[in-house]
């Protein structure tokens, strides 16, 4: 059984983490080698085979700990909504406010699932990996919103892969242009979806036309 990390273990993981980070960032996949890295934390290249069993763990544990990270920033920013209106709103803005605090992280990760092959050549990062994992917040938001009946009708798995393929798009937007404007991204999308989840109001052919009412 693995021991637990120490803090100064895990600490000197994410310092080396984040030099990877900006190696990739930088220079891209192919320059990051381990001796760069190394220079750029400050350290010897021993230090990081200490703690990562090479390049490839390494370039793995970047676009993990872009996922654990974002999963930190969102937490308490989720826990603080009262509603499912408001939660999927901080969820929305949440996503797109962390891509834009993040964006070389965002640059390093994109250079890593685009680039690290397993043994037999394939991509080591799919486009169903974690797809479960990312979408199933999204999904209690949805359905949770239903129930209370803040939500209209609508299929919640496929809103919940709606909104997440918006973000990934935000975030390839982002990555490949650094001015492109975020907070205007995530406002223009909080309007869109509030609006495509809220509760349809009632029909014209329901309304009590003039005949209805007493005299």
């Amino acid at each position: 059984m693995d021991q637990p990390r120490s803090f100064i273990e895990e600490a000197r993981r994410r310092q080396i983490i984040a030099a990877a980070v900006e190696v990739l960032a930088d220079e891209g996949y192919g320059r990051a080698t381990l001796a760069r890295i190394a220079r750029h934390a400050g350290i010897s290249k021993g230090v990081i085979s200490y703690h990562f069993a090479g390049k490839d763990e390494l370039m793995r544990e970047v676009v993990v700990q872009l996922f654990v990270s974002g999963g930190e920033f969102m937490a308490p920013l989720l826990a603080e909504a009262r509603s499912s209106t408001d939660t999927l709103r901080t969820y929305i803005a949440g996503n797109l406010e962390y891509l834009k605090t993040n964006r070389r992280f965002l640059a390093a990760m994109i250079e890593v699932v685009v680039n690290l092959r397993d043994p037999d050549g394939t991509l080591a990062f799919g486009p169903d990996d974690g797809e479960k994992a990312m979408v199933a917040p999204l999904l209690d938001i949805l359905r949770a919103g239903q129930e209370a009946g803040e939500f209209g009708e609508f299929d919640p798995l496929i809103m919940a892969h709606l909104i997440r393929d918006s973000i990934d798009g935000a975030a390839g937007h982002a990555a490949r242009n650094p001015e492109h404007d975020l907070d205007a991204h995530a406002e223009q999308m909080v309007r869109v979806y509030l609006s495509a989840v809220k509760t349809a109001p009632p029909s014209s052919e329901n309304a009590p036309g003039p005949e209805d009412h007493d005299d």
